[in-house]
């Protein structure tokens, strides 16, 4: 049983931490500042420990991605129960609320662990594998959006402006175009590597892979953002929720029956990625093409088609993962 409620708020140098008491919780609290890096995440456990004993404490900060890391990492590491959420979701949870600086922030925080512990979930770290796909996935993706962008103005460029002053400069745009593109392979080739030197990596790849239209990226954004599927504990309703897809009802009283939409609150370039997957799989999977063809046949809309193939495509990925079998194709 947790009594000992910590709040951290973090930042790019530094973090602040509150300590709440669960028969306490109207208190300030006790505050302090560290060191955003291991040596104060260690400060933080030993000031901690003089309250009270480790398996009574709950640390709790808002999943900040870099800046939440290392600190994260050491406090798990060192045997404690560390807990990072999503920073919408604790701040949804405030209410109303008109101030804010650092010393707040991380009180507010220790209160939403003391409120809500009983969905507290302990951050499992990436290893070593799993957090250079990661990173290198960001990198592909930040070269794909200045790849597009380069592509798109170089043809309207091109398209418009007929200026024979500007063939150097259209010339330098196509070599640039070329090296972007280029770079984009390498780290194609980069993420393969590491995939293939990692058993487990390797063996999910595989499973994801034999499902006709996911192909590397979808593939690699699946194990990345699922921790290999430790995340989400094979909750494909959950995934579903996290891509984006999975629909939620709108209904309240007699008078408001909306129609179920999916949430806003997702990754969308996930969900792009998911929806090339789900047009190559309605033609080229036989399960994806034949429920398709299905809700074609029902009228329903070409959006509602599409995103019911990406949900359908998550509930069968996450099943074949866990039940550790390839795709199978319908006789």
């Amino acid at each position: 049983m947790k009594k000992i409620f910590i709040g951290i708020d973090f930042s790019k140098k530094t973090f602040d931490a509150t300590v709440l008491m669960a028969n306490l919780l109207h208190e300030k609290g006790e505050h302090r500042q560290f060191s955003n890096n291991k040596n104060g995440a260690l400060k933080l456990i030993k000031w901690v420990e003089k309250i009270g004993a480790r398996e009574e404490c709950l640390f709790c900060g808002e999943d900040t991605g870099l800046y939440s890391k290392i600190v994260s990492e050491t406090i798990v590491n060192e045997g404690c129960f560390m807990w990072l959420d999503s920073a919408l979701r604790i701040k949804r949870s405030l209410g109303i609320s008109r101030e804010k600086n650092d010393k707040k922030d991380s009180r507010d925080i220790a209160l939403y662990a003391a409120r809500f512990n009983d969905r507290a979930e302990c951050y499992v770290p990436l290893d070593q594998a799993t957090e250079a796909l990661k990173k290198i996935f960001t990198m592909r993706k930040q070269l794909m959006k200045i790849y597009d962008k380069l592509l798109v103005n170089y043809y309207e460029s091109k398209r418009y402006l007929d200026n024979e002053l500007l063939s150097n400069a259209f010339a330098v745009q196509e070599e640039l175009i070329s090296q972007v593109k280029e770079k984009i392979k390498e780290l194609e080739k980069q993420i393969k590597k590491i995939i293939e030197s990692s058993p487990k990596l390797n063996k999910t790849f595989e499973i994801l892979t034999s499902m006709p239209g996911i192909a590397l990226i979808n593939a690699t954004a699946f194990i990345v953002y699922t921790n290999n599927f430790k995340k989400f504990n094979y909750d494909a309703r959950k995934i579903a929720s996290f891509w984006g897809v999975a629909p939620f009802g709108h209904t309240s009283g007699t008078s408001i029956k909306g129609t179920p939409h999916v949430s806003h609150y997702a990754d969308s370039y996930l969900k792009s990625l998911l929806s090339e997957a789900a047009l190559c799989a309605s033609r080229y999977c036989p399960i994806i093409n034949r429920y398709v063809t299905k809700l074609k046949k029902a009228g329903k809309h070409k959006n509602i088609v599409l995103n019911n193939a990406k949900n359908k495509m998550i509930h069968i990925l996450v099943a074949m993962v866990r039940n550790n079998e390839n795709y199978r194709k319908a006789v």
